[in-house]
């Protein structure tokens, strides 16, 4: 079988939390890595981030000092009826941390994103510090030759190609994958409130829970579902919502997930919603709007030098909470699969990869996607009730061990 040489010289294509943690992954385990963001500064967006504890331990391995997030551990899932607040259903996560190894973190996307740039960059760190150039949009990768021509004229060669440019990539066709996608039922605001603002005004505070919080109809309409999704994070200072609704109600268009919204048509798409909730969203700030998109899975994740990760090849529903966890798995598995404990080809490795992770991210992406409308295929509410065998469980998801994974399936193809 034909052998790598030692180190590999990567390029990563996306400065976003799945490009920096694979060049992270690349960078320990002996490779040198330059991260390419097509903007001014790879800045990342968004509220608050479920590192459920199959990110938390990866990240754990690969030195990242989540605590330096300062994230809140969630302690439960709490279920509520949608226009009173009444609880009507606690999932207890209790011995989590036991179970799974690292607690169930809730953080801020941006001071994850900010804390793995850091670790990414470190002059002290394990390896070769990663180069990080900015205003480099990638064009076209060539496959064959691992040449990546960017819209500023540059061009680069490299050993390994890791894709990780985002939902809308550019990528993704150039290694086979025609765009297969469709609008949902679904469109999304986010925002945030203060905890400290919260208090002055003598409302509600659910950031003492330390939990994730649903407001929920209990079924779904026939065009989509009302769903209102809470949780604290920057250690409790700030309250991070996602708020669910039927794309009927706005027919909106827009493709991004970082379109300005106002407080009056946040509250304004929920006017039965629990009264306490919507005094939080006349205090709101940064807030966003997006259309959901359906993607079905894509065939080809690699392609002679080039491989592909996170959202660019299988954008997910936010529903399980999992789209960040799971392209931590794929960038910690890139490093891990051309670590020394190998010596596979890159051919080898990239076929490797696709083995290992296209069918578990392929059915989180699906039991996401069903659980877009039906909050008790959400892990945790789903696990004490598995009447189906494609319903996720919280030992699958947060109990999986990555490593295994990868020797098991290079034994099964006769490269280990």
């Amino acid at each position: 079988m034909p052998e790598r040489k030692q180190n590999l010289n990567v390029g990563v294509i996306g400065g976003g939390i799945a490009g920096l943690t694979a060049a992270l992954s690349l960078r320990k385990f002996g490779h040198e890595v330059t991260i390419y963001e097509r903007y001014h500064y790879a800045g990342e967006v968004g509220a608050s981030l479920s590192c459920a504890s199959n990110g938390g331990r990866l990240l754990k391995e690969l030195g990242v000092p989540l605590l330096e997030t300062r994230p809140v551990i969630l302690k439960k899932l709490i279920k509520r009826q949608f226009d009173n607040g009444e609880i009507t259903g606690v999932y207890d996560l209790g011995d989590y941390e036991e179970s799974f190894g690292v607690p169930y973190y809730n953080v801020h996307r941006i001071d994850i994103h900010e804390l793995l740039l850091k670790c990414a960059l470190d002059e002290n760190g394990e390896g070769v510090p990663c180069k990080l150039l900015v205003d480099h949009k990638a064009l076209n990768v060539d496959t064959e030759s691992g040449k990546i021509s960017f819209e500023n004229g540059h061009e680069a060669t490299h050993d390994l190609i890791v894709a990780a440019d985002g939902i809308r990539s550019l990528t993704r066709e150039q290694i086979g994958n025609p765009p297969d996608f469709k609008p949902s039922t679904s469109c999304c605001f986010r925002c945030l409130f203060n905890t400290k603002d919260v208090v002055a005004k003598g409302l509600t505070d659910f950031s003492k829970n330390e939990a994730i919080e649903y407001w929920w109809r209990g079924t779904p309409g026939p065009s989509g579902i009302d769903k209102i999704v809470m949780s604290p994070c920057k250690g409790g200072e700030v309250i991070s919502c996602y708020c669910f609704y039927p794309a009927v109600k706005n027919d909106l268009r827009i493709g991004g997930w970082n379109d300005e919204a106002s407080v009056e048509e946040l509250c304004g798409t929920f006017p039965d919603l629990d009264a306490k909730v919507l005094d939080l969203f006349k205090i709101a700030y940064d807030i966003k709007q997006w259309r959901l998109y359906v993607h079905q899975p894509y065939e080809h994740w690699q392609k002679g030098k080039v491989v592909m990760m996170g959202d660019a090849i299988h954008p997910m529903m936010p529903d399980q909470s999992l789209g960040a966890v799971t392209a931590i798995e794929d960038a910690f598995a890139i490093g891990y699969i051309f670590s020394d404990r190998f010596k596979f080809s890159v051919p080898d490795g990239l076929r490797l990869y696709e083995r290992v992770r296209k069918p578990r991210a392929t059915r989180i992406q699906a039991a996401s996607l069903r659980a877009r409308e039906n909050l008790n295929e959400r892990i945790g509410w789903s696990s004490k009730d598995n009447d189906r065998p494609d319903k996720l469980t919280i030992t699958e998801i947060c109990g999986y061990d990555i490593k295994a994974d990868i020797e098991e399936q290079a034994k099964q193809m006769g490269i280990l």
